[in-house]
């Protein structure tokens, strides 16, 4: 059982279910990050992080390169979310959300996420935003990764940070 998902005991084509659950255990930290950054509750960030775990497991076949294993989990974690968030109220007040926590939060990333949601930036923006400083993705990474043109995602960002500095007074 990893994080409350009981997964099935078959082997896998592409890769067995221990070396399955310590992929997702390596990732669980961005993966819950990510989810959070889009629901912004600690409940249902969860609930998508094991969606998303569930549903990776029982298409893991399909996975056709093993190396982009990470990238593949994080973005049904984040389709998993977005499905979540449609379907449920959000939380504004990320102050709500840290006794949740199933680890020791950095703070960093704690006041990243704090800042974004009082930023009020657009769901796109922020998801740029996340991949870029959380993930450390390159902006050209998160065009593919998003399927936004280069062009959109450069805007978004640069247009974010201008919008971050003036909130912050830099």
């Amino acid at each position: 059982m990893l994080n409350g998902v009981t997964l099935p005991t078959e082997r896998s084509g592409v890769m067995t279910k221990e070396e399955f659950a310590a992929k997702v255990s390596e990732n669980e930290k961005k993966l819950y990050l990510s989810a959070l950054s889009v629901v912004r509750n600690a409940a249902d960030a969860e609930d998508a992080v094991a969606g998303a775990v569930a549903y990776a497991w029982e298409k893991l076949a399909d996975l056709r390169e093993a190396d982009k294993f990470d990238a593949w989990l994080l973005k049904i974690t984040y389709t998993e979310a977005k499905k979540i968030k449609k379907n449920s109220r959000s939380y504004e007040d990320i102050y709500e959300l840290s006794d949740a926590f199933s680890y020791a939060p950095d703070t960093g990333d704690m006041e990243f996420l704090d800042i974004l949601c009082r930023a009020g930036l657009d769901e796109k923006t922020n998801t740029v935003l996340t991949l870029k400083f959380m993930y450390g993705y390159t902006l050209e990474e998160i065009s593919a990764q998003t399927r936004m043109p280069l062009s959109t995602v450069k805007t978004k960002y640069y247009r974010a940070l201008d919008k971050l500095a003036e909130k912050l007074g830099l």
